[in-house]
Parts: C-alpha cells; sequence; structure tokens
C-alpha cells in the first residue's frame, strides 16, 4: 500500500467585514462579511478545493473543517466549500471551535489602533503598547491565548494521529481570525506567542 501524504493543516482568515476594513478591533461583536468580503472567500474556496491538480486541497481528504464560532467566520466556512459537490460535503465534518474565537479585546473593542494608545495615555500608561505582550484591558492576556490556542491544536493532532495510523490522507482547514491565527501559527511550530509571532520570521527560521 502507497504512504498517505502527510497530514497537512491549512488555516485561512475570514473575509472582509465593515471593521476590519476600517482597521477596527473586533473580537466579540458578530459582524456579517461584506459583499467584498464574500467575493474573496469564494474565490479563495475556489483556488484551494478542489479536484484540479493546481487546487491545494482536494474535497475527499477533507477530513475536518474547524471554525470560530462568530458568524464572519461560519460564512467564510460556507464560501469555501461552495464548489464542494453535495454528496461529499456531506461526508466532512464542520465542527465550530469556541478556543478559535478571536482574542478578546475587551475595552479596546471596535477602537482603531491610535484609538487604544489614546485610551491608555489617558490611563496613566506608559509603555509601547503591543497586544502580544501586553492583552487587552477587559480583555486577554497572551496566556489566556495560549491556553486556548493549544486546546485547538490538540485537537488537530488527534485527527491528524488517526489519519496517520491509518495511513489515509488528511487535510484540516481551520477557519478564524487575524490575531488568533498568528498565534496559532506560533503554537503550532511551540513558539511563545508574547513576542510578536511573525510568520515570515518563523517560516525562514
Amino acid at each position: 500500500m502507497a504512504k498517505a501524504p502527510t497530514p497537512r493543516v491549512i488555516f485561512v482568515r475570514h473575509g472582509q467585514t465593515e471593521w476590519s476594513k476600517s482597521g477596527q478591533y473586533t473580537s466579540i461583536t458578530d459582524l456579517e462579511l461584506t459583499p467584498f468580503g464574500v467575493v474573496q472567500m469564494r474565490n479563495t474556496g475556489k483556488h484551494l478545493i478542489g479536484a484540479s491538480p493546481f487546487q491545494i486541497v482536494k474535497p475527499q481528504n477533507l477530513k475536518l473543517v474547524l471554525t470560530s464560532p462568530r458568524t464572519r467566520a461560519k460564512q467564510t466556512v460556507q464560501l469555501l466549500l461552495e464548489g464542494v459537490d453535495d454528496l461529499t460535503r456531506s461526508k466532512i465534518p464542520i465542527e465550530e471551535e469556541n478556543n478559535l474565537r478571536e482574542w478578546e479585546y475587551g475595552d479596546y473593542e471596535g477602537l482603531l489602533t491610535s484609538q487604544i494608545l489614546d485610551l491608555r495615555k489617558q490611563r496613566g500608561h506608559t509603555d509601547d503598547w503591543n497586544i502580544w505582550g501586553y492583552g487587552c484591558e477587559g480583555g486577554e492576556d497572551y496566556k489566556q491565548v495560549t491556553e486556548r490556542v493549544d486546546k485547538a491544536i490538540e485537537r488537530i493532532r488527534e485527527v491528524h494521529a488517526q489519519a496517520f495510523k491509518n495511513n489515509v490522507a488528511c487535510d484540516v482547514i481551520v477557519v478564524a481570525h487575524g490575531h488568533i491565527l498568528r498565534c496559532f501559527a506560533a503554537r503550532w511550530v511551540d513558539r511563545p506567542i508574547n513576542i510578536n509571532p511573525n510568520l515570515c520570521w518563523m517560516l525562514e527560521e
């Protein structure tokens, strides 16, 4: 029997929303995709998933889709899978994973970075703030985010391990948000997230 391909995880950020367009920090605010965001994700699905040699994920190899519970992420999943036939699609498990929700911004929800810096200055903070090291007032810090991202990764590794044991192809797609996916990528390769996980740096190293 031929050896199955190495199990993979592919992560996709949700499409554009009004707040991602404006640069506002969006966590618990449950926005839908903009019309452009719908087009973005529909086109992403056409290029990502299908039987063509030029498409990265073959539908029959897709063993799990994990999505953030936010509407913008769940919409993205449906758009990504639009081109998959109904029978194949019915066999693909789609699970909401609360641990993949966006970093909770607390008092910074809906603000621009410049507004966050102004707010912190008004509150007497003199540090050079970034989310990775300092977290969010009224929201999460990097330790809390690390803990829940690691739980999501553990779920995926279990699926991969079973596929490896059974010698079957196994792709897992993760649909979530900008900050949480950077954390996910860092933790996947066992990097800390409190030093600004730059994806290019991680890949080059």
